[in-house]
């Protein structure tokens, strides 16, 4: 019988043979002046592609003028100073209003007891931190608490603070999470900050209440499964878990070193020495490489937010250009049949007006020279017959070409121009997006005040009847019509009567047959002065539509073009994150001793809370595979493709992101589906996905054991 042989986990090679397998580590060169350059050089250079972004705009009236001028007065570039870098680590505390931040901090600092509320919703409603007396080198920060009734400004006061943490401790009381609640802890989540969560027990000291909690502390702590696994769903709804879990009682800290004489007792009953240790770990393991990423992640998140806001613009100026096209054609087919029946008719009276007198030398009686005046008679009730004729039916055409109008933008009101767009985000770098969506945000969300939300669309566009739209031209064009039928050929019709009549002495003496001979010509003559008359005045019309046509579809074409101009930004903006990635990626590597995978990093892809895909050579991934350097954020490394392998590669990258199992299923020139024998949330593996997405350029998807539970 064949056993399998066992095979270590590769957590469990022993350091020592590290350089037995890859050689000597290298000298570490100092991490901070590339960074800093890279930083500096990346904000000046998004900087310029934000501010072309805006020229572009400014070129086509009436495109988010307002929301991109707003967004100038916003620095692409990092605020760090050098200083900053031998800062305390910073933990900012955050939670729900009266979830015991403040008194958490009491505890930690031993200090500032006034801080803590007395009840009431809102009672620390500013920004304030002070130093652990466990260490000088960690500084908590206290916010004002998120989810308050009216207290909009306080949770966006806390984020503004989270932005700015190395490390965040969230701190939930043992009341189950409400709505408000919820959304701030999922933005946290796509902000990106490790999380140390912190179930604060709000029992009651009084009564028994203290004496239960020094006798029987796993009664008074547990039973709290229920709330982690929901504070961890919300979390992984933005691709993250908690760095850790603690349970404390703020209370019971605070009350025990209020005293002069500290408690001791129900000091250690508090646990509040369990979070202690959790940030003393966090900043012997990552205060450096924390404050690296801090550095970058300020201006890094707004460079995000401005190319997802650059590509959701460009998607939304994309359709909106094609819905105005859609608009305007289906508003001027419209017309054109509208004009047409509206020439046919007029043409139509002008024929049965002129018909009527196709016979009038049949009531003829006198042929003398009353005659003359009884013609010109004739010809001014005609005259009048086809002015009142005419003037009806252009009045009528007037409100028709209204109607139509208004009908038409009617319609199109309901008409969206998503329905219009070819496509959403852009395909292979939407994992942030994605992300915002899971959350419940939405791209309108906006998180560092930067571009994010930027709906060009809602901005774009002219409506059907506007100013210089097709009811201008109608309406002006139809203004000189309606005065058509008192003037239209009047003076050369007058000729035709002076001429046939006046200007031969013998036609009077002629009869019937002879005025008919006469009377024929003139009133075909007449026939095609009015309708050539009507039919220039028509072309007069639809002239001014045709122009009116091509402005609409030039304002469509600059749509189009500046939908171009948008997607190029976005995706230099793309490649300067990638770059900045790769360059943070070797600078936690420095921080970490890792000389030589610093070196070897080809090309790497942030998600901030997520992880790091990095490219290596091939000797440089088996290292990274075997002896997973530290540093803050999970690395996956992962090897150049071969050719025509770009998703199968996904595989190697895959090893690392979880300790189990993981199987390439199939893989084409476009996709690839990866297996992997875990149990993660769906939304953390979609998130994965997307990393991977963005790293490779190729469809990913990732099942589990989970997802096959489920099916």
């Amino acid at each position: 019988m064949v056993t399998e042989r066992a095979v270590p986990s590769r957590h469990m090679w022993l350091p020592s043979a590290l350089p037995v397998l890859f050689g000597e580590e290298l000298k570490v060169s100092d991490p901070w002046p590339g960074l800093l350059d890279e930083v500096a050089k990346f904000g000046t250079l998004a900087t310029e592609l934000r501010d072309e972004a805006l020229r572009d705009a400014e070129e086509l009236e009436g495109v988010g003028i307002e929301l991109l001028q707003a967004a100038s007065d916003s620095s692409m570039s990092s605020h760090g100073e050098a200083d900053d870098l031998r800062a305390p680590m910073r933990v900012v505390l955050m939670g729900r209003t009266m979830a015991g931040k403040s008194s958490l901090l009491s505890a930690l600092s031993g200090a500032h007891f006034d801080r803590i509320g007395d009840g009431r919703q809102r009672f620390s409603r500013d920004v304030f931190g002070a130093t652990t007396t466990a260490s000088g080198r960690i500084q908590v920060v206290d916010t004002p608490g998120v989810g308050a009734h009216l207290g909009a400004d306080d949770t966006e006061l806390a984020i503004k603070s989270a932005l700015d943490a190395d490390l965040i401790v969230w701190v939930n009381s043992n009341d189950s999470i409400q709505q408000e609640t919820a959304t701030a802890l999922r933005l946290l989540g796509v902000i990106g900050k490790p999380i140390i969560v912190a179930l604060n027990c709000r029992q009651s000291l009084k009564g028994v209440g203290r004496l239960n909690l020094l006798r029987f502390p796993d009664r008074v702590f547990g039973n709290k499964e229920g709330l982690v696994d929901e504070i961890k769903r919300h979390m992984a709804a933005a691709g993250v878990e908690p760095l850790d879990v603690v349970y404390v009682h703020a209370l019971a800290a605070t009350e025990a070193l209020a005293h002069a004489e500290i408690d001791t007792e129900l000091l250690a009953a508090s646990r509040v020495d369990d979070l202690t240790k959790a940030l003393i770990r966090e900043h012997a393991a990552h205060s450096e490489s924390r404050r690296a990423l801090r550095l970058v992640d300020g201006p890094r998140l707004k460079v995000e937010e401005t190319s997802l806001a650059l590509m959701s613009g460009a998607t939304a100026l994309r359709a909106q250009a094609e819905r105005d096209r859609s608009m305007t054609n289906d508003v001027h087919v419209r017309l054109a049949r509208v004009l047409r029946t509206a020439n046919e008719a007029m043409t139509s009276d002008i024929e049965t007006a002129i018909g009527r007198r196709r016979d009038w030398h049949l009531t003829v009686t006198e042929f003398g020279e009353s005659v003359t005046s009884a013609w010109e008679n004739e010809i001014s009730a005609l005259q009048a017959d086809l002015h009142k004729t005419l003037e009806n039916r252009l009045s009528r055409l007037a409100a028709e070409v209204e109607s139509t109008i208004a009908d038409t933008d009617a319609e199109w009101a309901s008409v969206s121009s998503d329905a219009f767009a070819l496509s959403g985000l852009r395909e292979f770098d939407e994992v942030w997006g994605n992300r915002l969506l899971r959350v419940g945000i939405g791209i309108g969300g906006a998180i560092a005040g930067g571009w994010a939300g930027l709906q060009a669309g809602a901005a774009i566009g002219v409506a059907i009847g506007a100013a210089g739209g097709p009811a201008a031209v109608i309406t002006g064009v139809v203004g000189g019509l309606v005065g058509l039928g008192v003037g239209v050929a009047l003076k050369p019709l007058k000729g035709l009567v002076d001429r046939v009549f006046l200007g031969k002495d013998g036609v009077l003496q002629k009869r019937r047959t002879a005025v008919a001979k006469q009377v024929g010509p003139i009133l075909d003559d007449l026939t095609h002065e009015y309708a050539q008359a009507v039919a220039a005045q028509l072309d007069a019309l639809r002239d001014g539509l045709a122009s009116e046509r091509a402005r609409s579809d030039e304002r469509s074409a600059s749509l189009d073009q500046l939908s171009c101009q948008w997607t190029q930004h976005s995706e230099n903006l793309r490649a300067l994150i990638r770059e900045l990635d790769r360059e943070t990626t070797s600078a936690l590597l420095r921080i970490a001793g890792r000389e030589r995978l610093a070196r070897s990093v080809k090309r790497a892809t942030r998600v901030p809370g997520v992880g790091i895909l990095a490219e290596f050579g091939n000797s440089a991934f088996w290292e990274a595979w075997l002896y997973p350097p530290d540093l803050g954020e999970r690395l996956s490394g992962g090897k150049a493709p071969f050719a025509g392998g770009d998703a199968a590669s996904a595989l190697s990258y895959a090893l690392s992101l979880v300790d189990a199992s993981v199987s390439l299923l199939r893989a084409d020139s476009t996709s690839a589906t990866l297996r992997t024998d875990a149990d993660i949330p769906a939304e953390i593996t979609e998130t994965w996905a997307g990393a991977l997405a963005a790293h490779i350029g190729k469809h990913i998807h990732i099942e589990t054991t989970r997802r096959t539970h489920n099916a």
